[in-house]
């Protein structure tokens, strides 16, 4: 009996050895993950990416002294990054899981001019008029599909065209941008700023939405959805064709 009560003990020591190493390997493991947070330059130029222990991360843009208003943007994209492997990190930015400022808007409701037509009179940031021309689409009553697209921001309609008499109207507004002619876009081409927004067009008939948080830099922000970075090494990272060397 004593031989067996010695031999039971002899292997829960055993499992309680290769429990520990197993432990072990994976506190291990998880430090070496770790180890890839820090700042990583591309060769040759001052871009970069900075990976933060705690999973989040801010793709820089590098400094310059020119006079465009990208100049002053002090970075192109920020979101979470993982390891889904030994050798893969993956990039999700921020616009995939919480609503950006840019997007935010004010909306003002009166009743003048004519009253046989609906305006539409959109403002966005000064600094951003003189540099980028969107096209804003318009999409009254998503069942009747009365859209239009224009590149003014002040829109004037017909009432009996695009409205729906004594019932609420919906408006969907996006701000869209033609990346024609350019040979690298990172940044996002449609911006939905209302979704099926109930408007009362009996009641009022002009409508001002500004979107004062809509200026340059949220227009360069770059999305990322589940981007994948390859590890080459300790110290050098694979992202979008360029070597990133750990700093």
């Amino acid at each position: 009996m004593l031989k067996i009560n010695n031999m039971k003990n002899y292997i829960i020591i055993l499992i309680l050895i290769l429990i520990l190493q197993i432990c072990f390997c994976n506190f291990v493991n998880s430090q070496v993950i770790n180890d890839y947070s820090g700042v990583y330059k591309i060769k040759g130029s001052e871009q970069r990416l900075e990976l933060n222990s705690k999973g989040s991360y801010i793709l820089y843009n590098p400094e310059s002294f020119g006079h465009l208003a990208t100049d002053f943007c002090k970075y192109s994209s920020k979101g979470q990054w993982r390891t889904i492997s030994s050798d893969v990190i993956d990039l999700t930015s921020e616009n995939y899981y919480l609503k950006q400022d840019g997007f935010k808007y004010d909306l003002k409701k009166e009743s003048k001019l004519s009253q046989d037509s609906v305006y539409i009179d959109i403002i966005v940031p000064k600094d951003f008029e003189n540099i980028a021309t969107p096209e804003f689409d318009l999409l009254f009553n998503y069942k009747t599909s009365k859209r239009i697209r224009s590149v003014s921001n002040r829109i004037k309609l017909s009432k009996q065209d695009y409205s729906l008499m004594k019932v609420k109207n919906q408006l969907t507004l996006n701000l869209m941008f033609n990346a024609k002619g350019e040979r690298f876009f990172n940044n996002r081409l449609n911006y939905n700023i209302l979704q099926d927004y109930p408007l009362d067009v009996d009641k009022f008939n002009y409508f001002t939405i500004s979107v004062p948080n809509f200026n340059q830099c949220f227009f360069d922000f770059e999305p990322y959805y589940h981007s994948y970075i390859y590890v080459k090494d300790k110290k050098t990272l694979m992202w979008k064709g360029e070597e990133w060397i750990k700093q």
